[in-house]
């Protein structure tokens, strides 16, 4: 049984974009990411779905967009288009 409260932090969060950019070969739509990412923590529908305090989406994407932040703001991943991300090479 899932723990409704319980998120993945922000740092598992971010782990799990770069395993799955990885996987996909460092380029993913935002959906994919959300996706994937969400298949690999094995997140149940119910903490899918629960809304945010503002009913303006889920707590699950709020998260998801702030760790693709953090990550775009480290420079480990770049937004070149509207719904892409990708990977920085080095």
């Amino acid at each position: 049984m899932s723990n409704i409260n319980y998120f993945p932090m922000k740092s598992e969060l971010m782990n799990a974009i770069m395993k799955m950019l990885n996987a996909s070969g460092g380029v993913a739509r935002t959906a994919e990411i959300d996706a994937k990412v969400a298949e690999a923590l094995n997140l149940s529908e119910e903490l899918l779905t629960l809304e945010d305090d503002t009913s303006t989406g889920t707590v699950y994407s709020y998260k998801m967009r702030w760790a693709r932040t953090e990550l775009r703001l480290k420079g480990m991943i770049t937004n070149p288009s509207r719904g892409v991300w990708k990977i920085v090479t080095m």
